[in-house]
């Protein structure tokens, strides 16, 4: 694979990684009953990851790496951190 589809696919993954974070923050607020979140969640998921192999398949033929669900779960830890960073110093003042 050449460096520049590496590259796309890790920006990809980065950004996969801050957008599942806000929607799975959205979806996590949603009152409804336990049974029901739990079949919602499956599908959620299930599209989150069909929509993500979808990215995939457009930028690099669908290759999968490891480092991609690195770059995921650094996307993830990152705006998780910013999150409560930002909630925590600045939001009790």
């Amino acid at each position: 694979m050449r460096l520049n589809i590496q590259i796309y696919s890790l920006i990809y993954s980065f950004f996969f990684g801050i957008v599942f974070y806000f929607l799975l923050d959205l979806f996590n607020k949603m009152n409804i009953k336990f049974v029901l979140k739990a079949i919602v969640s499956f599908f959620f998921i299930i599209t989150l990851s069909i929509l993500y192999f979808l990215g995939l398949l457009y930028i690099n033929n669908g290759y999968l790496h490891v480092y991609f669900f690195l770059s995921i779960m650094v996307g993830y830890g990152l705006i998780y951190l910013l999150r409560s960073f930002w909630f925590t110093r600045y939001r009790r003042k």
